[in-house]
């Protein structure tokens, strides 16, 4: 969600200022290149894909004069005079009536189906009594009343998709309209993702004392597999100023590098300091909570470097809000901001003036009518929990202190991103 507020005037331990949210995307997105990598995928692999050049229709959509509704082909003329019709054969999909009516002539069609060439309205069968191969009718006949008529929903050459577009399954959809299988589209970014710490185990090993099970790794990949990115898990970094260079440099292998944890201040938080001696720091402070230590930069291998917070819900935000417009970037994606809706709150929200806030919560329309939010309870970063039980982010301004009970707040559905 955009920011709209000045920076935070707390100054970094590198004498910079922390960015606001739009400040720290714009700073990224400026520095990604679009790839000028493209292939042909098929339809059902395109969703989620961006589309390289405008695509325009080569056939009119309906290609064919049809009949909106099941009932019967008349010419309408034919009604002003006559409310008895004879029936002359039948239309269905697939089976076209191809000779033309005579005056009180009739043709029973079904949805779908074509229509004579000089049938020019539609009675529907509920509006007729049928009597074998006769049938009559009251109802007021209008021209052209439920016909579709050749390209009344897309006309040849008309623009289908625009380049730069993410493909939906309804373009799938209007492509395969269009007899199409197959579409070029900008190749997908090489992601490798990693997590850092001397604490984190994976299965099957047993938890030692002091350690805890690496959630990170899967979360982040879950989300990247769900906005349509593929990555490479290259498993866990020990807190080691060698071991973590020797990720960085497999950058070559990547368009992306992304771990997670050691990026505050702490003794054995190395992130930000290997990046600056193997490649460029852009900013790693963001006025935003949770999430807040964010190392984000270039490497001298050419990868674009994301070095996470630790902390499990401060990964999953800053992924969302940085990471992922990032890579869908340079697939050619254009950053899109989710929908913003207002929602009055059932709860007290508690926050610190200094930060823009991300608080879990849950929406839902009473049964007035109206949208109301909740919290998730305890909002710590660590708390992955109020993320699973969560459907919104609770989104409270930079400078605001929280939200009484019977106010309204800013929230976005997790449904109006394509990672969550």
């Amino acid at each position: 969600m955009p920011d709209r507020n000045k920076p935070d005037n707390n100054q970094t331990t590198d004498n910079r200022p922390a960015l606001t949210i739009d400040e720290a995307r714009d700073a990224i997105l400026n520095l990604i290149p679009q790839t000028t990598k493209t292939e042909m995928v098929t339809l059902l692999n395109a969703v989620g894909r961006v589309s390289v050049s405008d695509i325009h229709a080569i056939h009119d959509i309906p290609a064919f004069r049809n009949s909106a509704m099941d009932g019967y082909a008349i010419r309408h003329q034919d009604a002003d005079n006559n409310r008895t019709f004879n029936i002359i054969g039948s239309s269905l999909a697939g089976h076209p009536f191809t000779k033309n009516l005579a005056e009180g002539e009739a043709v029973r069609v079904t949805t779908g189906a074509s229509v004579p060439d000089n049938a020019s309205a539609i009675v529907i069968q509920e509006l007729v009594e049928r009597n074998a191969d006769v049938f009559t009718t009251s109802a007021t006949v209008q021209e052209n009343q439920y016909i579709r008529n050749v390209g009344d929903d897309i006309n040849v050459e008309q623009l289908l998709i625009a380049s730069n577009s993410q493909l939906t399954s309804a373009d799938a959809g209007l492509l395969a309209a269009q007899g199409m299988e197959q579409t070029e589209v900008f190749a997908k970014p090489r992601v490798g993702v990693f997590s850092t710490g001397d604490e984190l185990c994976t299965p099957p090993n047993t938890l030692q004392t002091g350690q805890i099970f690496d959630s990170n790794r899967t979360t982040i990949q879950s989300m990247l597999k769900t906005a349509g990115i593929d990555s490479i898990d290259l498993g866990i970094c020990r807190d080691d100023p060698e071991d973590l260079q020797r990720l960085m440099k497999s950058g070559t292998d990547y368009d992306f590098l992304l771990s997670s944890g050691g990026v505050s201040v702490g003794e054995a938080d190395y992130v930000k300091q290997v990046l600056e001696n193997n490649g460029e720091l852009l900013f790693w402070k963001v006025a935003m909570k949770p999430g807040k230590p964010l190392v984000s930069g270039k490497l001298t291998n050419g990868a674009f470097y994301f070095g996470l917070p630790g902390n499990p819900v401060s990964s999953m935000v800053t992924c969302l809000q940085f990471v992922i417009p990032a890579i869908h970037a340079m697939s050619g994606a254009t950053y899109k901001p989710p929908m913003v809706l207002q929602a009055k709150c059932l709860t007290e929200l508690k926050k610190e003036p200094g930060r823009f806030e991300f608080q879990r919560g849950n929406a839902k329309v009473e049964e007035s009518g109206e949208l109301t939010v909740s919290t998730t309870g305890l909002q710590d970063s660590h708390v992955l929990s109020s993320m699973s039980q969560a459907n919104c982010f609770i989104c409270l301004e930079q400078h605001a202190s929280g939200a009484k009970q019977g106010t309204h707040v800013s929230i976005v559905l997790f449904d109006s991103y394509s990672a969550l």
